[in-house]
């Protein structure tokens, strides 16, 4: 398939009305238990399996090596390993912890994004892994702790201006993280990317112990290899770091590499609960020549009326048990 097709055929499966649907309904959705919010997005993805998901330009990532190995072992689930990674093709292998700030835009939601990762080995498979520990938000969001979730980040920004600026201000609403840098990114250079971790990497992706409730389930990305071979190194000098205080305790004390895609980067994603398994960047290629956009459904606002009529039902049985109870006093 075709680099055009492929970016097409992504970026139709996003739909701004049905996204912005679905981040209204999600106010109702949190009136469900969370084990039943995890149990109809299962169900959901049974009937749509993935999901487009686009990368704008400019994503920026933070590489901060790991100063304590076994405190960041406790943050993965069972069957994962702490593992050292090169960035570029060129450098040394380390243990490395990652900031990664992007704007999306997905069949499921719409806005800015902080995740937090620590580079493991899910020892089943021997893939590579970009296991997200925590993130930030200023849209929607799920995993399996909090089931769907609310922006975390109302005020998050990441922005770029004319003199080639950038900016990201990430600030979690109730104050515990921030994340606030300035780069100027027509200071950086391309340059090849280590293949293991961008390519490898992004076919195993998984949830720390904690957000997964210590579960070991993956998901993979299918994309075209090519927009992983090369990205922007930054210069340090040309990098401001006003404040950070994600997992200090395990992080070195400045960062090791700067990152950044100057352009948009087109993913097919699996759904929560789903794993397409894939090992090689020759299955990769398969499965990206394999796909079928007409044949792939879209996130539609019906899937989600269960949650709204259980949210609904929900909030009446309470309002009704409240008042009776008022009624007795």
């Amino acid at each position: 398939m075709t680099f055009k097709d492929f970016a097409k055929g992504v970026e139709r499966l996003v739909t701004p009305v049905s996204v912005g649907t679905i981040h209204f309904m999600q106010g109702f959705m949190n009136l469900l238990p969370i084990s039943v919010q995890n149990k109809l997005m299962e169900n959901t993805s049974k009937s749509v399996p993935r999901m487009g998901f686009v990368v704008e330009p400019y994503s920026f990532f933070i590489f901060y090596e790991i100063t304590d190995s076994e405190a960041a072992q406790k943050l993965l689930p069972e069957h994962f390993v702490v593992e050292k990674t090169a960035v570029f093709d060129s450098d040394e292998p380390k243990y490395y912890c990652i900031l990664g700030v992007f704007k999306a835009h997905s069949s499921a939601f719409w806005g800015t994004r902080l995740e937090f990762y620590v580079v493991s080995r899910d020892t089943r498979s021997n893939l590579l892994t970009w296991s997200i520990i925590d993130y930030d938000t200023n849209s929607i969001s799920h995993d399996k702790k909090y089931g769907l979730r609310s922006p975390t980040s109302s005020d998050a920004v990441l922005t770029i201006n004319h003199q080639g600026v950038l900016y990201g201000d990430i600030r979690r609403d109730d104050g515990s993280r921030q994340l606030v840098f300035e780069a100027n990114v027509t200071a950086g250079r391309m340059k090849n990317l280590d293949q293991r971790l961008w390519l490898e990497g992004n076919l195993s992706v998984g949830y720390g112990a904690e957000l997964s409730d210590n579960s070991s389930d993956t998901f993979s990305l299918k994309f075209h290899p090519e927009e992983v071979e090369r990205a922007l190194e930054i210069p340090r000098s040309s990098f401001t770091l006003e404040e950070n205080t994600w997992y200090r305790e395990i992080l070195a004390e400045t960062p090791t590499h700067l990152v950044c895609f100057p352009y948009a980067q087109h993913f097919l994603s699996d759904s929560p609960g789903v794993t397409s398994s894939l090992k090689t960047r020759d299955e990769l290629e398969r499965a990206v020549n394999s796909v079928d956009f007409k044949r792939i459904p879209k996130f539609e606002t019906s899937y989600f009326k269960p949650m709204i009529l259980g949210g609904m039902v929900l909030s009446f049985v309470i309002t009704i048990v409240l008042i009776t109870l008022l009624l007795l006093r």
